[in-house]
């Protein structure tokens, strides 16, 4: 519960540690969907922000280890890297096969790009009060004092900070324990010039089995080194590949998991043989398991959890987390030729002779030795997440002070179920934060893709929802000589906005929910049909009841959620004036307002794209403009009674008009822009920017787009606001408005000369 209120006009400072994925990630959150004045510091101790260690990498030949099309930033959008890929295709060539798809295994390096596409775009399009600073530099204490804190960085500089999120990565693991500091031979794999001088001839140990094992022999690969390569670890396995596989249908919950790791890998080791038996690849199993995995190890006894990492770990590891096919085929060659070889033991001693090390290792369950005669040793143990012992200079500031608490199973840090920070004695900080590999220890299941992205994009909604009420008196209602001011008084802002991205649709709709965070009652403007059991969770998630569905059109590429929503919470159905729709409960003029508890949403009349069409201006603040504005472009007119220089009369004079801050949220999106401003579009938008009204009609006349995909189920749907349509209304419909238009529409298909056929082709 927010208790306290800020009237100074100094902005929050938000210190994000690392900026890697996970940094990066929330720092674009941040900059998406904060409104109060703000600086984010994002700071990296490498040259590079947005990439970290993982992306980093200069090696080609180092593949994500998951395909393309599940490794979307944003859990709403899950097609977004896939159409920021082939919207910078020709950009890619160098990296990029050309018939790359949703199952391709991209090189990591093309990956830290789009991260730091996505955060140069969320800074581009941030509020004016809202800034990211880039900071080269390492945290390397943090002092509180009060409700701040005094950042201290190695270079000697110093800020205040009211809110710190360690997004600290993969940090590596040391050597091992005969680590001294004046052995050459001895190197890091994470490190830069961990092959450098390297003889190509020269035998190589890497200690450990894992991912970084992997990324070294495709390294070594790739510098086409011909020495031997010996490979070590306590149980000497190595990661499995991924395999194109049939969905497998769940087969455990929370409730019915086993409560040991015993039964729990009997359990499963008896799915995989019943699924074997059905034509089930042993990969579906597992990934079955993916949604529940983090519950599964919650509810695990602390001493199950201690067998779990004990005995069974490396073997979820290598089953789990697997490479890209063609990765595995290069490790698999190196096995076959007998260049790699593998062993199951531990390392015992080192001994210096010469340019060569002598590496003692005691086979697995033998008391026997094997020596190996090296020049290079390379630790591939991973990564370090036991912050016990960690030295790493910030964390043990933080341990020293108290301000954090180590997982007593050397798993990263204790948290709350938010991401926020427990100190020694167990009580939430109200300063720190983290995400990824230092909760490890509560979730086990984290640092992948589809867990980072969640947490980031629900740690910046935390922060920000923890901040303080900022408040701004208002005008003084009169003065006089005698009293400077006669009435005071202040307002807040509860505004409660969210913006949600629908993949299926052919026009990749967003969907926008508009709240009063006090009153707690709710509009949702343009809803989808797919996405309304979505909808309904976020509602309850947040309290919310739904008072409006809002549309701006009848919509001819999606069919609306609303008639649904009506049913299930007895919502009001509104539409524009003059718009087909039957069944709407109400319809909105131009001019007119709708309040929602302190929310006010005025109705402004956008025609064009259609002949009756609304914009919806929030507060004076946020602009939903439908399909009559795009980020960088506009909604076709070539059928529902379009017509361009009307829609040029309506951009130019009514929205173009209104205060260049406002921000722009439209209704499509190819590209995974999602928000734009006035002012933005005044200047940058192509179809609008110096063109004269005759230009933009010649444009929009010549366009030559196709038939949309669901118009024919869509139009007839909407006009009943989605709910139920007899087949004879349906075919009466279709014989009467969309036939004729699907005539107009095929019968003006030509060669198109001036269009921008980048990405304007997609647009509704």
């Amino acid at each position: 519960m927010v208790s306290t209120l800020l009237t100074s006009d100094s902005p929050t400072t938000i210190a994000i540690v690392g900026a890697g994925f996970s940094g990066s990630l929330v720092a674009a959150h941040l900059l998406k969907i904060a409104t109060r004045p703000l600086i984010i510091k994002l700071i990296e101790r490498s040259q590079e922000i947005g990439k970290g260690i993982a992306y980093g990498t200069q090696t080609m030949g180092h593949l994500l280890n998951v395909s393309a099309g599940k490794m979307s930033a944003f859990p709403d959008d899950p097609t977004h890297l896939l159409r920021w890929l082939n919207y910078n295709q020709d950009a890619l060539v160098p990296f990029l096969a050309s018939n790359f798809n949703a199952s391709s295994f991209i090189p990591r390096r093309v990956f830290g790009l789009y991260i730091q596409s996505i955060l140069e775009e969320a800074e581009a399009t941030a509020s004016s009060n809202v800034r990211l600073e880039r900071v080269i530099d390492e945290v390397v204490a943090v002092e509180t004092i009060e409700k701040r804190a005094v950042v201290s960085l190695r270079s000697g500089k110093i800020f205040e900070a009211d809110k710190i999120i360690l997004a600290v990565g993969n940090a590596p693991s040391s050597i091992s324990e005969f680590e001294q500091d004046d052995q050459p031979y001895l190197d890091n794999a994470w490190s830069i010039d961990a092959l450098e001088g390297l003889d190509r001839d020269a035998p190589v140990l890497l200690i450990g089995t894992g991912l970084t094992m992997v990324d070294m022999i495709v390294s070594l690969n790739e510098r086409k080194h011909r020495g031997k390569i010996y490979a070590v670890s306590r149980r000497g396995v190595f990661p499995l590949t991924h395999q194109s596989a049939k969905v497998y249908p769940a087969f455990l919950t929370p409730e019915t998991a086993p409560n040991t790791v015993r039964l729990l890998f009997q359990r499963i080791r008896r799915e995989v043989e019943t699924a074997t038996l059905q034509g089930y690849d042993w990969r579906a199993v597992i990934d079955s398991l993916r949604p529940i995995t983090q519950q599964i190890w919650q509810q695990l006894p602390r001493l199950e959890q201690k067998r779990m990492l004990r005995h069974a770990a490396p073997y979820w590891d290598v089953h789990r987390h697997r490479i890209a096919p063609e990765i595995g085929e290069i490790v698999q060659n190196f096995l076959a030729s007998g260049q790699l070889e593998t062993f199951a033991g531990r390392i015992r001693d080192y001994e210096v002779s010469g340019d060569r090390v002598a590496v003692t290792i005691q086979p697995r369950k033998t008391n026997g030795k094997k020596v190996l005669e090296v020049s290079r040793v390379l630790s591939c143990t991973g990564i370090n997440i036991d912050y016990r012992r960690s030295q790493q200079s910030l964390i043990k500031n933080l341990r020293h002070q108290g301000l954090i608490r180590p997982n007593e199973l050397g798993l990263g840090l204790d948290t709350t179920a938010e991401g926020i920070l427990l100190d020694q004695k167990g009580h939430p900080s109200h300063l720190l934060y983290t995400l990824g590999t230092p909760r490890k220890g509560d979730l086990w299941e984290t640092i992948a893709v589809p867990e980072l992205r969640g947490q980031a994009q629900a740690l910046a909604e935390t922060i920000l929802q923890s901040l303080p009420l900022r408040i701004r008196a208002i005008t003084p209602l009169f003065r006089d000589s005698q009293k400077e001011i006669k009435t005071t008084t202040v307002a807040f802002s509860t505004l409660l906005f969210r913006q949600f991205f629908d993949p299926e649709s052919s026009t990749y709709t967003y969907t926008y929910l508009i709240a009063d965070s006090q009153s707690k009652e709710a509009v949702l403007v343009d809803t989808v049909l797919e996405q309304v059991d979505r909808d309904l969770q976020v509602l309850e998630d947040l309290g919310l009841t739904l008072r409006y569905c809002l549309e701006n059109h009848i919509h001819a590429d999606h069919i609306t959620g609303a008639g649904k929503l009506r049913q299930q919470t007895g919502c009001q159905v509104i539409v524009p004036q003059n718009a087909t729709a039957k069944s709407a409960n109400h319809s909105l003029a131009d001019g007119e307002t709708l309040k929602v508890g302190t929310i006010q949403i005025e109705a402004i009349s956008t025609p064009g794209h259609t002949n009756s069409h609304l914009a919806y201006l929030i507060n004076k603040t946020h602009l939903l403009t439908g399909d009559a504005l795009l980020i960088r472009g506009c909604g076709r007119t070539d059928f529902q009674s379009g017509d361009a220089g009307t829609l040029y009369d309506t951009v130019t004079q009514r929205l173009f008009t209104l205060p260049e801050e406002i921000l722009v949220y439209p209704a499509h999106d190819y590209q995974g822009r999602t928000v734009s401003t006035i002012g933005e579009e005044k200047r940058l938008n192509p179809r609008l920017s110096d063109r004269s009204r005759e230009q933009f009609i010649t444009l929009m006349n010549h366009l030559g787009l196709s038939y949309p995909k669901k118009m024919d189920q869509a139009l007839p749907a909407n006009e009943y606001c989605g709910d139920f349509i007899s087949e004879i209304d349906q075919s009466e419909k279709e014989d009467l408005a969309i036939a004729a238009n699907r005539e107009k529409i095929e019968q003006s298909l030509s060669t198109n000369t001036e269009i921008y056929d980048d990405y304007f082709a997609m647009y509704i």
